[in-house]
């Protein structure tokens, strides 16, 4: 088993930030946790809720869940408005597609059956597994991942499809930043040897922090000579990029677990 050699790993994902650190600690590193990121409900529910009426009327022909959050989150919104019956008939004639295994696990729970599951759980992957289905001139429903979703809604629209977009959350930073923020000071110094990002908006809001500390050069310049940067999936790796840095390790798979057994492999043929 490859181990991460007494590293220090920076850890930027919140959700599964304890079981992340975990995992570098059982692979013989030592996590260094920063929260980049905060999932909250949107505000206006309008355009969610006129989606869902949308989905419920049968006015689709598919339903995208990118994220387990998501689609707990359109659950939630149709039981409080007396539509979660309603929608669960309609998903059950409707073609669902989740993105990943949360995605997944979400709809297991509420008890709706996905017609198709992308052997790659990205964006891109839905692409692919949406490709033997006609949806020229139709309209598909994606529950939206924050800002993560130009590749699918692009690509969707190229095939001549009418995207129904469902925003329910979107990312916002830490209400404490006090990590994040010592992170951006410890990068250039040679505290960290590695740092892992699992989404786009986690990079997004590195430098955003990195920008108000003045030290958005520095952290790139870090981030590029100094420190092993690592991204699940190619949306992350691009966000990284906007700010001149390639990332030196891209997980094989899409899943935290990859990415730091990943880092561990790179680490070791050092």
């Amino acid at each position: 088993m490859p181990s991460l050699l007494g590293r220090t790993i920076a850890l930027t994902e919140s959700r599964r930030a304890a079981e992340l650190a975990t995992l570098v600690s059982n692979l013989g590193g030592r996590p260094y946790a920063a929260p980049a990121v905060r999932e909250v409900i949107r505000r206006d529910r309008g355009p969610a809720l006129a989606a869902l009426e949308r989905v419920v009327a049968g006015e689709v022909a598919a339903v995208i869940f990118m994220t387990g959050v998501g689609a707990r989150a359109l659950f939630a919104l149709a039981t409080e408005a007396g539509r979660r019956e309603a929608l669960l008939s309609a998903l059950a004639r409707l073609l669902v597609v989740p993105r990943g295994r949360k995605a997944l696990a979400a709809l297991r729970e509420a008890g709706v059956t996905p017609g198709v599951v992308p052997a790659v759980p990205t964006s891109a992957g839905v692409l692919d597994a949406l490709a033997a289905w006609d949806l020229s001139s139709r309209a598909v429903a994606i529950q939206l991942a924050g800002d993560e979703n130009a590749v699918l809604v692009d690509g969707l629209r190229a095939r001549g499809v009418e995207v129904v977009e469902v925003p329910l959350y979107e990312w916002t930073l830490p209400e404490d930043c006090r990590p994040l923020e010592q992170l951006v000071h410890d990068l250039p110094t040679g505290r960290v040897d590695a740092i892992a990002f699992t989404s786009a908006p986690q990079v997004r809001h590195l430098f955003l922090v990195a920008e108000r500390a003045g030290l958005a050069d520095t952290v790139a310049a870090a981030l590029r000579d100094r420190v092993l940067t690592a991204v699940v999936g190619p949306v992350c790796g691009a966000a990284l990029k906007e700010r001149g840095v390639t990332p030196a390790v891209e997980a094989e798979k899409d899943t935290m677990g990859a990415l730091i057994h990943a880092i561990a492999a790179r680490l070791g043929q050092a």
